[in-house]
């Protein structure tokens, strides 16, 4: 019997010291991003960074979704797998969803851009917790018996969805 039904959620940053292909291109191309998006919301062009234009213009705060649909087609490339959640086994976790956020960015400096993406699993289910180790499986009708392990980390976000209760009669 499940213990909980829940998501994992892990975060991935992306800044100027980019190591993979991957990184590079949502740095890259968020950046790129920004440059255009901001324009509406840096009309007479004196502000220069992100922080600065939601202070300005709370509407600048859509920017986060306006950046992520710039890499939806790169997030797509990872095959709904989380680069940096892996279980003991080394296989990555499945994610349901990604969604970015932008932390700062500046028109002067694009080494001052940096991003992220939270990635969140789908539903889970808690089968037993071992010390550090979370021992899971998929809410799916044919991987219910298929478990793994996941060890917690400071990294890994855990959202609680659900308990299920003995009732005694």
């Amino acid at each position: 019997m499940a213990l909980a039904y829940i998501n994992l959620s892990s975060k991935q940053y992306f800044n100027f010291m980019c190591r993979t292909d991957f990184e590079r291109r949502i740095f890259h191309d968020t950046y790129k991003e920004f440059q255009k998006k901001s324009k509406p919301y840096n009309l007479n062009q004196t502000l220069h960074t992100f922080s600065q234009m939601c202070r300005a213009n709370e509407k600048a705060n859509c920017m986060h979704q306006k950046l992520h649909y710039a890499v939806m087609h790169t997030i797509e490339s990872l095959e709904n797998k989380m680069p940096l959640l892996l279980d003991t086994n080394g296989n990555p976790i499945l994610f349901d969803w990604a969604e970015l956020h932008i932390y700062a960015s500046d028109l002067l400096n694009k080494a001052g851009h940096v991003v992220s993406l939270t990635y969140t699993s789908p539903r889970l289910v808690l089968n037993e917790i071992i010390g550090n180790l979370l021992i899971l499986s998929y809410d799916v009708k044919d991987c219910y018996n298929k478990t793994f392990m996941v060890e917690m980390t400071n990294e890994l976000v855990v959202n609680y969805e659900q308990s299920d209760e003995l009732v005694y009669g």
